[in-house]
């Protein structure tokens, strides 16, 4: 009997084991794993529960890795009403993972999914040319837009739009591209005295969550209308005595409570401007909209600050982006250019590779005749083109401007692209002549056909600016972009008798024999003014340039 009862003993278990198995409730589903697109953001909110620190010093660090197995980090900032986010843009397909600590302590990890998308990523120096920003899948991509610089304050705006609306009627207009600053200058004087709306940092490492929450505002609106954006990091506010830049409403200054006495001191320790660099690249940086940070604007207008001075200060924060920024975003500082230095000039910087992106501006009297403006634009592209490096004009502009024309803004944006570099416009009430003038729909329009016109061109290699063609008659000038098959054409009539109709003018180019398509237009209109297709058999051919008056613009193509 005992083998029976062991048997039925073990028959016994297994019903009961059976039994359990029957009533255990399946195992939970693992939660859904959140799906983004590729170059799309990804935030996550949390709060760091049992934190004495204030918001601005508590040190937040998130990790991601990406499904290559590279890891990234980005910073964390506070936000309106507790807690701290984090944002972080994926550059590549598949699943990433990330752990996010605050202070010593771990708040939140987790993983997402990136899909494939449409989206073109970040725009970076071209891997094929050394003058060209591209987008990530090599379309070129040349800057064109406005220093406007305090968009987010509508009474600077004109028709005092809001800042969306404003960045909305730039890309209506043809625009890429938009540069703003962070203001030092902490208090407004005009038209009523109170805190400056573009002061995102009051005091020294604390920052103002509404002023920032209008910069984010400012990089969705530029996200959605196709802008790209160049903050300046540091502007107005190093000019001792001065109200418009005043030093004494700058939150380093001790005249508010800071530590540098005088505007060198600043300078002088570069690790004071360190934390706002990672507050904007943390809060910032994750905008595929997001061209570049600028890192000062014209120091040798705004305290007299010289180059021996900023440009240390400069490499030191360009250095600390370089490390820390995970989307390789530009570097550039808008100072004046080699025509107006204080102390040395800017060439150590602009051969300097922390710099990535060569800037300089163009204002003065010597300049409001427009062909002072042409000779001089083209002078000053050639002397920097020797850096190779992408070349921006980040401010020019005249507030005497001809309302009927806008002939110094069409010449000067058409000029400096033709001469190969990006161009910016100023724009702002008329409160300068030298400098200031608003972008009014009959001034925007000078930028949608030249916009228009560089749309028409031929997908492409960049065109790199070529030897200036020979024109006909005498006193009239050509400019030429080029790359083997095609020519882009811009002619600008004689000093004398300008603004007159120009007949049987001529411009003289180099081609490889063959079929060419040659088209011209008005470039104030875009009207088109003529189309012919010819057999070139020599290897210089002159072509005639149909009756215009100023300018007008054309493109030689090869037919195939």
């Amino acid at each position: 009997m005992a083998p029976v009862a062991k048997g039925f003993r073990v028959w016994l278990w297994v019903v009961l084991l059976a039994g359990c198995a029957a009533h255990r409730p399946p195992p939970a589903a693992p939660a859904p794993i959140q799906e983004l697109e590729r170059y799309s953001r990804f935030e996550l909110g949390f709060t760091v529960p049992g934190s004495t620190s204030a918001p601005d010093d508590v040190p937040v660090l998130a990790r991601f890795v990406a499904p290559s197995g590279r890891e990234l980090a980005v910073g964390g900032f506070p936000v309106t009403g507790g807690g701290f986010r984090v944002r972080f843009t994926p550059q590549e397909v598949g699943e990433y993972r990330y752990r996010i600590q605050a202070g010593t302590r771990e708040v939140a990890s987790g993983r997402f999914l990136s899909r494939p998308s449409s989206r073109r990523g970040f725009v970076r120096r071209s891997t094929v040319s050394a003058h060209h920003l591209a987008w990530e899948d090599g379309t070129p991509f040349l800057p064109l837009g406005e220093n406007r610089f305090n968009v987010y304050d509508p009474t600077w705006n004109h028709g005092q739009q809001s800042a969306s609306d404003y960045i909305a009627s730039m890309a209506a207009r043809g625009m890429n591209t938009l540069r703003i600053f962070i203001f030092t200058d902490c208090e407004q004087e005009e038209p009523v005295p109170g805190p400056q709306p573009g002061c995102l940092e009051p005091r020294p490492g604390v920052f103002d969550p509404e002023v920032a929450a209008r910069y984010d505002a400012l990089f969705d609106a530029a996200e959605r209308h196709g802008l790209q954006v160049i903050l300046c990091l540091f502007a107005v506010g190093f000019t001792p005595g001065e109200t418009w830049k005043s030093w004494e409403d700058n939150p380093y200054s001790t005249a508010r409570g800071g530590p540098a006495a005088m505007p060198d001191d600043f300078f002088d320790r570069p690790e004071l401007a360190e934390k706002r660099l990672r507050y904007v690249l943390a809060r910032f940086g994750a905008s595929p909209a997001f061209l570049a940070v600028d890192l000062l604007n014209e120091p040798e207008w705004d305290g007299n600050v010289g180059e021996a001075t900023w440009i240390p200060w400069a490499e030191r924060l360009a250095a600390t982006w370089h490390a820390e920024d995970p989307y390789g975003h530009l570097v550039t500082v808008g100072s004046v250019g080699l025509h107006w230095n204080v102390d040395g000039d800017e060439r150590p910087w602009y051969a300097s590779r922390q710099d990535d992106l060569l800037q300089w501006h163009l204002y003065g009297k010597e300049f409001y005749q427009v062909h002072a403006l042409a000779a001089e634009l083209t002078r000053k592209v050639a002397e920097t083109w020797g850096y190779d490096k992408p070349l921006l004009l980040g401010e020019f502009g005249y507030g005497g401007d001809d309302r009927q024309t806008y002939d110094h803004t069409h010449v000067g944006i058409w000029v400096t692209t033709f001469c190969g570099a990006g161009v910016l416009a100023h724009s702002a009430p008329p409160f300068t002549e030298d400098s200031d003038v608003p972008m009014t729909p009959e001034r925007g329009r000078h930028f949608r056909v030249l916009a228009d016109y560089l749309a028409r061109l031929p997908p492409g290699p960049p065109l790199l600016p070529q030897e200036a063609p020979p024109a006909s008659p005498t006193g009239t000038r050509a400019w030429a972009l080029g790359r083997p098959g095609l020519q882009a054409l811009w002619v600008m009539g004689a000093k004398e008798g300008y603004g007159q109709p120009v007949t049987g003018a001529r411009v003289r180019v180099r081609l490889t024999p063959g079929q060419y398509r040659i088209t011209w237009w008005n470039d104030v209109t875009g009207e088109l003014l003529s189309r012919e297709q010819r057999l070139v058999m020599e290897p210089e051919v002159s072509l005639p340039v149909p009756p215009f008056v100023r300018h007008a613009a054309g493109v030689v193509e090869a037919v195939h």
